[in-house]
Parts: structure tokens; sequence; C-alpha cells
């Protein structure tokens, strides 16, 4: 067998043909020493592909578990808030009737306290009434007798 560098370079020099090993025996081991020069390259070109592809892979495959991780937590963060938020609402809607009974009693405050201000309103109408009246009666005298005082 003729020795050369690259392993392509035998399987080319030798054919397998019976003319090119003259022993049977040589012959078989030179055809299993080509079937293992072939399998080396050819395993050589699959490293290159094989090794680089599930080194990417696995890269891919953290980077998925750790997307699949960051985001069951943040579904369980929102769960909690949910909750605690929900706990708020209840306790928001209990304060709403509170304050709907209050604005119900302020609103019959309001109306009683316009009721009032309407009969003051009548009072202080009578009262102006009154003071027209009485300034009627004094002013005229009043004015008659003013002419006689020297001041």
């Amino acid at each position: 067998m003729s020795k050369s560098k690259s392993p392509t370079a035998a399987i080319g020099t030798l054919s397998g043909l019976p003319e090119d090993c003259p022993h049977t025996e040589d012959c078989g081991v030179r055809q299993l020493e080509r079937l293992s020069t072939a399998f080396m390259v050819s395993a050589r070109r699959w490293e290159m592909i094989v090794y680089p592809s599930l080194f990417a892979f696995i890269i891919l495959a953290a980077y998925g578990f750790f997307l699949i991780y960051s985001l069951s937590k943040d579904a369980h963060a929102i769960s909690e808030q949910m909750i605690t938020m929900s706990r708020q609402m209840e306790t928001i809607s209990q304060n709403m009737v509170v304050i709907a009974q209050t604005m119900d009693a302020q609103n019959q405050t309001m109306a009683d306290m316009a009721l009032n201000v309407r009969g003051m309103n009548a009072s202080i109408n009578q009262m102006r009434y009154d003071m027209s009246i009485m300034n009627q009666s004094v002013s005229r005298p009043m004015s008659f007798m003013n002419s006689f005082m020297p001041w």
C-alpha cells in the first residue's frame, strides 16, 4: 500500500480490483483499509456538521427552558397579584355599600335642610313685609313731627 498524507488519495489509488491485489488475503485487507479510510473521512465530515448542530441545539434548549421558566414565574406573580386585587376589590365593594348608605342619609338630610331653608325664606319674607308696614306707619307721623323739632 502506498503511503499518502490524505485519506482520499489512498482511496483513489486502490480500486480493489483483482489485478491490484495478487494475493486474495491482501485484497481483503486492502478493501477493509479502504472502507476504514472512507468511513473516517465520512465521520470527519459528519463531525463538522453534527457537533456544532448539537452545541446549537443545547444552547437553544437552555434558552427555551429559561423562557418557559420566566413565563411560569411571571404567570405565578400575576396570579398572586390577582388574588391580592380580588381581596382588595371585596373590601372596596363593602366600602361602597357603606358609602351608598351614607349618601342616602346625606340625601335625606339635604332634603330636610332644603325644606327648612324654604321655611326660613318664608319667615324672612314675612319679616320684610312687616318692616315695610311698620316703616309706612311710623315714617309719616315722624316726618310731620320732625318738622317741629329744632335739631
